[in-house]
């Protein structure tokens, strides 16, 4: 290796090791919210995760697990040294990534200054800018806000940086090496390297188009537009050939040879065997040909097949977990039949791409496709089915398809009309479809993440709306540039200036990879186009092909970091291109010169660096894992909860298999329990709960049977659920595991039917005594519990609910978490009573609270249960201790727990327990302080029972600290115009100056002297707000 190569060898070394202290000193110590949980209990335990199954990263994953669990024994024993291990290996992978990023950066640019001569020498300080090139693009990558968001938490979408800059990497490296048969193991490298990308996401396969087009410039002297057209069409027809004939085809394959010969009488997976040989002959007699016909494309194809097949068989790890029966099985993928909807991730939905429905088009057929499913060792014919809908009204290009979930209006909003009102005649047209793709999916859904990454973000809230101007938008932080878009900045109240998710960049990442842009596309304009296209794919190609609709659950940028690390490989260019300016117009050249140049330019990765430590340092914090322990704690022994979001049932199952919190709990998310598979888990025995009874055996709901089952009562035509006879709840389940079928006019039946919907639990008081929690102390058992069902049909999930419920009542203690949805409490709302974060299922009368709780306030409250756990128990992630970066994510878990103290307060005072309240009332602040939980509208509710009390005093600390915030708050919107105030703050407008108008009456009319001048001082420029003096309360 000569002193060059050396020079810019260690610049990718020193990029990995910058970025790994970085990323290992921020990255969380436990597990983290959304699919992080999963993952990191799918590593540690090899269990199976949600589609299509990552096996890869399982596989690595579990490494790193097992040098955790080592770690855990030398803490002494702290099983979250499991999860650390695993978010370092995510850390780890980006560190690679930013490295090849540097490493390419390095070859293009030297590519771009000699061409691809082997022979020719760079200069002194050509040699500086282009290590000082590889240096920036490689800390860029590191620092960039999306990049750093994954590479710190056990999630998939770091090693699949990893991978798909790996690819790159060995692309290019292949194509800056003189064009010989040794040469194309590089090519062959890249080509498994996406392969084995398979295994942990798919986003890494989008290079090929890219590697398409660096074969086609390096193989062909003569280029020309139609080449080069005809190279990206290559490469992606590679895309579809490995979806397709890898993903899909080898398990399509081993399906053709499975089903017969398993059912003529030879064991489950007998198909693999003939699968396996047509496999291997397809290579061998494809090499052979190729060696004999003294063909070197078609034996780089073949290897490159075989490479590919050998890349994908991680898959069957997810196979032989399945069969294991691993207390996380997602969709059960034991056998081929189940395999192919896990890979095709079924279960997600198809979005159009070129040719779909509009979110206006009714469903006028349904194609149904019978398929195998497993069945006592055999292969039966519809056992499930795949239902293909069609529509009533396409279009080209659909971009407005959605109409579940509300997202009618917002398609509305976005179109520019009154949601409340209907469409106008003949919309949405084409120019609407075009216009929200425009506008939201490109400009909101790209461009927006885009500058977050190259010029600033304003804040850590989720961005919903382009016009929203207080949530979510980027900025650069220079003033008269922001203040045209988002108003003025010198007012902004302190908590918003102060957020550590508000990064100023001041555009100089988006400058200098704009100057690199251009002088890449002026010097070496081949290579531009190759990368330009991978900037493109992995960019706006993921868009159009993602298809997103409005208000996604989360902000979704770490999809497009493929886009974003070409941008910062663009930055990097910024050296040599300013170099060479500087050399040939200037006449300024050499060591120094270039050394000072890569100085100036590093120091928009060092700013990014900087501004980005404080919002994506996780390193002092334990949300998720203490949230999740709330939960489970809140909740008796032996006890099933119901929940519902991702964030209220991965973090559950991580704080259970990873760190052994209540493993005696049973898990049931309602997502998930409208399919067959997952009711059958709840059969089995997970950790130290015991199976889950249900009285419909497994052969009643497989597959597709009593998807639904229909009420048909011809004496009630009202559908007045009160007009049916009484059923009890057992009497609806053994109806419902009876079969009467119902004929439907397409030729097929409804397994059965139900003929009365008004139905309720029968109590058994002989059976009460052995289940105490049924019936809290002080009251008295009911003899029917009504139940809430629909009077048209019940749903597999609703079916399932009533039979846990009916199975298990009496065994075990039954909860839904507080952030379900309302309506899967199935009319109990009643029966319920509030403990912790869970609502327990009584036979009990338990008026709910009628204020504004929604499902906290449902039914009774147990108060010195919750507030035990408040005050002894529940832990607090670390956030109140240590002012760090709250995500917004944590915000429902967060508000739930803050209601249900709201909710123990006003109880506990209403008991006349006024010492009790505000002692949770003193836990409470001392848990959410003001540093990470600003005070604000929440805090003023926290006050009432203070208020009530006459204990201002005791709280005037909170008081104070609340009306300087109020006051700031309400300064800022002063400054605002109506039409902003109305589109960005309405609400929080409304909410200051009730909480201004709330404190001057309370302080006037309750406080003391001190406090009612403290106060009134602070809200000196709002003391309109309340010219009268008198209580109120919070409106």
């Amino acid at each position: 290796m000569g002193k060059l190569n050396r020079l810019h060898q260690l610049t990718g070394w020193l990029v990995f090791g910058i970025a790994a202290i970085v990323y290992l000193l921020s990255a969380e110590r436990t597990g983290s919210l959304w699919d992080c949980g999963e993952f990191v209990l799918g590593a540690y335990k090899m269990q199976v995760v949600h589609p299509p199954g990552a096996p890869l990263f399982l596989l690595i994953g579990r490494i790193f697990s097992i040098f955790g669990g080592g770690l855990s024994a030398e803490a002494g024993s702290n099983p979250a040294m499991i999860a650390f291990a695993v978010n370092a290996m995510s850390g780890i992978c980006t560190a690679f990534a930013a490295a090849f990023v540097a490493w390419m950066t390095i070859m293009l640019s030297k590519i771009a200054l000699l061409g691809r001569d082997e022979t020719a020498e760079l200069g002194s300080g050509q040699n500086v800018a282009v290590a000082a090139s590889g240096l920036v693009a490689g800390l860029a990558t590191a620092f960039s806000t999306s990049v750093w968001f994954s590479a710190v938490e056990g999630e998939v979408y770091a090693m699949s940086l990893f991978f798909t800059c790996l690819t790159a990497w060995a692309m290019i490296r292949w194509y800056a090496k003189p064009d010989t048969p040794e040469a194309d193991r590089w090519l062959l490298f890249a080509l498994f390297a996406s392969g084995l990308s398979i295994g942990v996401h798919l986003l890494s396969i989008l290079t090929i188009p890219a590697m398409g087009i660096f074969y086609y410039f390096k193989k062909k002297n003569d280029t020309n537009l139609v080449g080069l057209g005809l190279s990206v069409i290559a490469g992606v027809a590679i895309i579809i050939f490995i979806q397709s004939f890898i993903i899909v085809g080898i398990p399509t394959i081993w399906q053709f040879f499975e089903i017969p010969m398993v059912n003529g009488g030879m064991p489950v997976h007998s198909g693999l065997i003939p699968t396996l040989l047509l496999l291997a002959a397809v290579m061998f007699f494809g090499l052979r040909y190729a060696h004999r016909k003294n063909n070197a494309v078609l034996q780089q194809i073949m290897v490159g097949f075989g490479l590919m097949v050998i890349a994908f068989s991680t898959v069957g790890v997810v196979v032989l977990r399945a069969e294991a029966k691993t207390p996380v099985n997602m969709n059960n993928p034991d056998n081929v039949t189940s395999l192919l909807p896990y890979l095709n991730r079924e279960q997600y939905g198809e979005r159009s791409l070129l040719y779909g429905q509009t979110f206006t088009a009714e469903v006028t057929n349904t194609e149904v496709t019978p398929r195998y499913g497993l069945v006592d060792g055999k292969y039966e014919p519809n056992v499930t089915q795949k239902i293909t809908p069609e529509y009533s009204k396409k279009m080209f290009f659909s971009r407005m398809y959605d109409n579940t979930q509300g997202r009618v209006s917002l398609y509305k909003q976005w179109m520019g009309l009154d949601p409340s009102q209907p469409l106008p005649r003949g919309r949405p047209n084409q120019g609407d479809n075009i216009k929200f793709f425009v506008n939201y999916q490109l400009g909101w859904m790209y461009w927006r993440y885009f500058m977050w990454n190259f010029s600033g973000r304003q804040n850590g809230e989720q961005g919903f709306y382009s016009w929203d101007d207080s949530s979510g938008n980027w900025i650069t932080g220079i003033k008269p540039l922001d203040e045209a878009r988002l108003g003025d900045l010198d007012a902004l109240p302190e908590y918003a200036k102060e957020d550590p998710a508000r990064n100023t960049y001041f555009l100089l990442p988006f400058l200098f990879g704009l100057i690199g842009l251009f002088w890449h596309a002026s010097r070496s304009s081949k290579e531009f186009i190759g990368l330009l296209t991978l900037f493109v794919i992995t960019g706006i190609g993921i868009i159009v092909y993602t298809n997103q609709p409005p208000n996604e659950p989360r902000e979704r940028d770490y999809v497009l970091v493929g886009s974003f690390f070409v941008f910062c490989m663009w930055m990097g260019m910024a050296v040599p291109a300013m170099y060479e300016l500087a050399r040939t117009k200037l006449n300024q050249k050499g060591f120094a010169v270039a050394g000072g140049i890569g100085a100036v330019v590093l120091i928009a990765p060092l700013l990014m660096g900087f501004q980005n430590w404080d919002d994506h340092s996780r390193a002092q914090h334990s949300g998720a894992r203490d949230y999740a322990a709330n939960f489970l704690n809140s909740v008796d022994q032996n006890a099933i909860i119901f929940t519902y979001g991702d964030n209220d049932t991965y973090p559950l199952w991580y704080a259970q298999e990873v760190e052994n919190i209540r493993p005696d709990v049973r898990v049931v998310n309602l997502s998930l329990i409208a399919v067959d598979w997952y009711i059958d888990l709840l059969r089995y025995k997970m950790n130290d709960s015991p199976p889950i009874k249900l009285g419909l055996s497994q052969d009643l709901i497989r597959g597709r049977l009593r998807n639904q089952v229909p009420y048909l009562n011809r004496n009630n035509q009202t559908g007045n659920c009160a007009a049916d006879r009484p059923t009890s709840l057992d009497q609806l389940m053994q109806t419902i595991a009876s079969r009467n079928p119902v004929p439907l006019r397409s030729g097929s039946s409804l397994e059965t039917q139900y003929a009365s919907c008004n139905v309720g639990i029968q109590v058994d008081p002989r059976q009460l005594s052995r289940a105490p929690w049924l019936v809290p102390e002080g009251e008295q058992a009911q003899q029917r519990i009504p139940i809430r069902i629909s009077n048209s049909r019940l749903l597999k999930d609703e079916i399932a609910i009533l039979d846990i419920i009916n199975s298990n009542l009496y065994d075990r203690p039954i909860y839904w978490a507080v952030t379900c949805q309302q309506s899967k409490l199935m009319g109990l709302e009643n029966f319920l009573e509030l403990e912790g974060l869970g609502l327990k299922l009584t036979v009990t009368h338990n008026p709910s609270d009628s204020r504004n709780y929604g499902i906290i306030g449902s039914g009774g409250i147990n108060t010195e249960k919750t507030a035990n756990l408040v005050m002894n128990t529940w832990q607090w992630g670390n956030f109140d201790k240590v002012d760090t970066h709250i995500s917004s994510s944590y915000q429902p878990a967060v508000q739930s727990m803050q209601i249900v103290i709201m909710r123990t307060m006003e109880a506990l005072m209403a008991e006349g327990k006024t010492n009790e309240a505000l002692a949770v009332g003193d836990k409470y602040f001392a848990s959410f302080p003001d540093m990470n939980f600003p005070f604000f509208y929440q805090t003023y509710l926290m006050l009432q029972p203070y208020f009530q009390a006459n204990q201002l005093e005791r709280a005037q600390p909170i008081l104070e600290q609340l009306a300087r915030n109020t006051a700031d708050r309400l300064d800022y919107y002063d400054t605002l115009d109506e039409t902003r105030k109305r589109n960005s703050y309405e609400g929080e407008v409304v909410r200051a100056e009730a909480i201004a108008r709330g404190m001057l009456q309370q302080v006037r009319a309750r406080g003391s002297e001190e406090i009612r001048a403290s106060i009134e001082q602070i809200l000196g420029n709002h003391l309109y707000l309340a010219p009268e003096a008198g209580p109120q309360n919070p409106g």
